[in-house]
């Protein structure tokens, strides 16, 4: 007798697609526009660190000129108070350096998180609809996979970009009617 082995049934053949969710992350319309704005946002930040770099760096100089030329007759309680302006100074601009830095790192995780959260909701409806369209039974990323063949017939990653996009730009126009 044999092992009991049966032949296969065509209904259990499992068709199998990956998506690379990176790719969707980057290739999503808001990402791109919320990247954007960042940019925007963080070259202001920078052109009013430069300006009042500048600024500061001129109210130094001009206080070690002082200092400098007014050496000989300032009292020893004058002179650290010149000093000690100029180290003020100098970490109000290290200070402000800091915090333009800070925010910025802020600002991107907060895009970030925003467009997480936006894939987290929308991917997994956008993924089984496509999914049972087309047949699939399993669907991952392709970042979980050891070996995937390089057919592109399973690559769902294009279809669900598109759809995604797609729904963004219609949920974007409606926001602006």
């Amino acid at each position: 007798m044999g092992l009991g082995l049966r032949p296969a049934r065509a209904d259990l053949v499992v068709k199998i697609g990956y998506v690379d969710l990176e790719r969707i992350f980057r290739g999503y319309e808001k990402t791109r526009e919320l990247e954007a704005k960042l940019k925007l946002e963080n070259e202001a930040d920078q052109q009013m660190l430069s300006e009042r770099r500048q600024e500061i760096e001129k109210e130094i100089e001009k206080l070690k000129e002082e200092l400098k030329m007014q050496e000989s007759i300032l009292s020893e309680s004058a002179r650290e108070e010149k000093q000690a302006e100029i180290q003020r100074r100098t970490e109000e601009l290290d200070k402000l350096s800091g915090y333009i830095e800070q925010r910025s790192k802020e600002r991107e995780a907060k895009y970030t998180d925003e467009i997480l959260k936006d894939l987290q909701s929308k991917l997994p409806l956008i993924i089984k609809s496509i999914a049972e369209k087309e047949g699939y039974r399993f669907v991952f990323d392709v970042r979980s996979l050891f070996y995937a063949t390089p057919e592109k017939e399973f690559d769902l990653t294009d279809k669900v970009l598109a759809r995604l996009n797609e729904e963004y730009k219609k949920q974007k126009s409606k926001a602006g009617e």
